[in-house]
């Protein structure tokens, strides 16, 4: 049986107390994703980008990538939780069974799809994978499941991209990936931040996004080093630039905004730092895949989704104005139908 590959600790590893937050099955903390589809292997998910604290009893392996870059402490089973650099785009496998114990220090967005034991062994043999599965992986770099893993998140927000087609094809490249991953050790940096310098220019950009965030700016007063060298660094640790990252966050903060609260789409815009609305929608439009417009009509409040015989229904809990049929898509994919 292969070994369990842990994160690799650094100095802020420290250890866990057991039984200091609740454990639930990752059934439950699939449920709670407005936005998932089930495809040939399993449940594909979207989460918008939230901070969040989750200890999950695995019943599926998954397969995921994290939209957004961040600082996330992991805990495996019973051993050391440790504080990791995740990397834009970067994606992550943990095996069915495991207790995986999450704390994530700023919003980041991610999909995931689950896939069960028989399949994921039938495909990593076939792919010619050479003994076990390994019970943990993250920040694998590829930029073809970075691509699928954007392309996900569009298909969500549109319905334009058939959801399953697209996440199979991601699970099979992400299982790919696996097999042929070779062990590079640790990631070596030409340009670094240290811990406490990373916080601060996260937690600042998280919390003055309607401010104009200037690397220079970011750099002297927080990281106290040059622009230059901040900018090399960040993009190096996170794997995207400082600007990168600013743009994302402002768009995923709209995001939220869009879905959850009744501002208008010009305040929304000023509220996370865009120039105007029209900046804030050409550049929405890009990301997701829809405008905030559409957006904002089509996820009118939280979506729950359920089977009914072999189908996905999704009811909208809509205001009195909006229409409140049901819709349905099929298993195999994600175009709607009103009934």
């Amino acid at each position: 049986m292969a070994s369990l590959v842990q994160p690799p600790p650094n100095e802020n590893t420290v250890p866990c107390r057991p039984g200091d937050f609740e454990t639930v099955s990752s059934a439950h903390f699939l449920n709670q994703a407005p936005w998932q589809v089930p495809y040939e292997y399993g449940t594909v998910c979207y989460r918008a980008a939230e901070r969040a604290e989750e200890r999950l009893l695995l019943d599926q392996n998954i397969l995921g990538v994290e939209l957004t870059p961040g600082i996330v402490r992991v805990q495996v089973d019973s051993g050391r939780k440790s504080s990791n650099t995740v990397l834009a785009g970067a994606l992550y496998f943990v095996r069915a069974g495991s207790v995986l114990h999450v704390q994530k220090e700023q919003p980041i967005d991610f999909v995931f799809a689950t896939i069960d034991t028989e399949n994921l062994n039938r495909i990593w043999d076939e792919l010619g994978g050479s003994g076990s599965v390994p019970h943990l992986e993250f920040n694998i770099e590829d930029s073809l499941i970075q691509e699928l893993a954007w392309k996900l998140r569009k298909a969500f927000c549109s319905d334009v991209v058939d959801v399953g087609l697209v996440a199979s094809d991601f699970v099979r490249q992400a299982i790919t990936r696996l097999v042929q991953k070779e062990d590079g050790g640790h990631r070596r940096f030409r340009y670094k931040l240290a811990p406490y310098q990373l916080r601060s220019a996260l937690e600042f950009i998280n919390e003055n996004l309607a401010s104009s965030l200037k690397v220079e700016m970011l750099a002297n007063d927080l990281a106290r080093c040059s622009g230059f060298y901040f900018a090399h660094a960040f993009t190096e640790m996170l794997g995207c630039s400082p600007h990168q990252y600013i743009l994302d966050r402002r768009l995923c903060s709209a995001h939220e905004l869009i879905r959850l609260s009744k501002c208008s789409l010009a305040e929304i815009a000023y509220t996370v730092g865009f120039s105007s609305q029209a900046h804030m929608t050409t550049t929405f439009c890009k990301r997701f895949g829809v405008t905030p417009g559409r957006l904002r009509q089509s996820v009118r409040t939280t979506t729950h989704l359920h089977k009914v015989r072999g189908v996905q229904q999704i009811v909208f809990d809509a205001d009195e104005d909006d229409f409140s049929g049901a819709l349905t898509i099929s298993s195999q994919s994600s175009r709607v139908s009103i009934q």
